[in-house]
């Protein structure tokens, strides 16, 4: 594999990574618009699903990643190994 195939690897899951998240988060929150206020209740637990993607979207940056797929398209440099990659 070249490194050319590896940054374009990278940065498709990178991007990936951030569509999910955003996804998801998106998804969650609107489930109370759709349930009401009564979905906000502890007794049904749905609150933990968006705090669980919330969390993960947290210890994984998209900023990060949307910064790799950037540079990749506008300035042709591939991600450089690293903590959030």
């Amino acid at each position: 594999m070249t490194e050319e195939e590896k940054g374009e690897c990278a940065v498709l899951v990178a991007a990936a990574n951030v569509h999910a998240g955003n996804v998801a988060l998106d998804i969650t929150s609107c489930i109370f618009e759709v349930m009401g206020a009564r979905a906000t209740a502890s007794q049904y637990g749905f609150d933990r699903f968006w705090r669980n993607v919330r969390t993960h979207t947290l210890h994984n940056p998209a900023e990060f990643k949307q910064r790799n797929v950037g540079n990749w398209f506008v300035n042709g440099l591939a991600p450089e190994p690293g903590y959030y990659s």
